[in-house]
């Protein structure tokens, strides 16, 4: 279960999943799992279901099974995206690199290969929930607002917002956290290794170190598609810093 101090009272209460899998076995055993754990879920065999369900029963973090028959899971996945903050966990039986990274690179926050254990599948929606809908009154985000002269992360809205409120760049969650951890750091630069951990405290070691420069690439890609320069610099053989101001290049 989530730690009741690092979330919402709503969301404390009872976390809602939304469980998209077309085995109705494995369905059936992740429905009842995590509802013995203390997670509400509800589940869709189909993607057509699932998105007519996410219109009646909004959820706080989705399950998606990869392997569908009438959509792709990433591409359930990126439409989930644009629509919604909530957080995204691929579940599948592709356990090739080259699958892993499509899904991290696209819109999940979390990639896990079946078969999956209950306590590690309930370990990693716990992290995405948290990272997902933390207050924006933590003290990470307090220090990150406080330090980055006038560029900040709105928490709540899930956005960073440029000097003067100039304009508005909507984030997911790992991107979120990783900007909170980067201004926090008042433009001193921070290792991949330290921005993996803000971004997913249950990552393994070197070998997932990949994912912050996939992180990285993505968000410079949605900040030039509307014609913003991020001022994230790379720091050869260490990882990256921001750059708070032009004089800070």
């Amino acid at each position: 279960m989530p730690e009741p101090a690092l979330l919402p009272a709503a969301i404390r209460a009872q976390p809602v999943v939304g469980l998209l899998e077309d085995d109705d076995d494995l369905r059936e055993e992740l429905r009842t799992g995590l509802e013995r754990m203390g997670f509400a879920v509800w589940d869709c065999a189909t993607a057509a279901d699932f998105h007519a369900e996410l219109g009646r029963r909004p959820c706080h973090v989705a399950i998606i099974d990869v392997g569908l028959p009438d959509e792709d899971g990433f591409s359930v996945s990126a439409r989930l995206r644009v629509l919604s903050q909530v957080g995204i966990v691929m579940l599948s039986g592709r356990s090739a690199i080259e699958d892993r990274v499509r899904g991290l690179q696209g819109a999940a926050d979390a990639y896990l290969v079946k078969p999956v254990d209950l306590r590690e599948l309930a370990a990693v929606l716990t992290a995405v929930l948290r990272r997902a809908w933390a207050g924006a009154d933590t003290p990470t985000a307090r220090s990150a607002s406080a330090q980055s002269d006038d560029w900040r992360v709105d928490v709540a809205e899930r956005a960073l917002v440029a000097p003067g409120d100039a304009w508005r760049l909507r984030l997911t969650q790992s991107e979120s956290a990783m900007l909170v951890h980067l201004l926090g750091r008042g433009g001193e630069p921070a290792s991949r290794q330290q921005i993996l951990e803000a971004i997913d405290p249950l990552a393994g070691g070197e070998h997932e170190l990949h994912r912050v420069d996939m992180l990285v690439s993505r968000l410079r890609r949605k900040a030039e598609s509307v014609g913003v320069e991020l001022p994230i610099r790379s720091v050869r053989g260490h990882g990256y810093r921001f750059a708070l101001s032009r004089n800070d290049e």
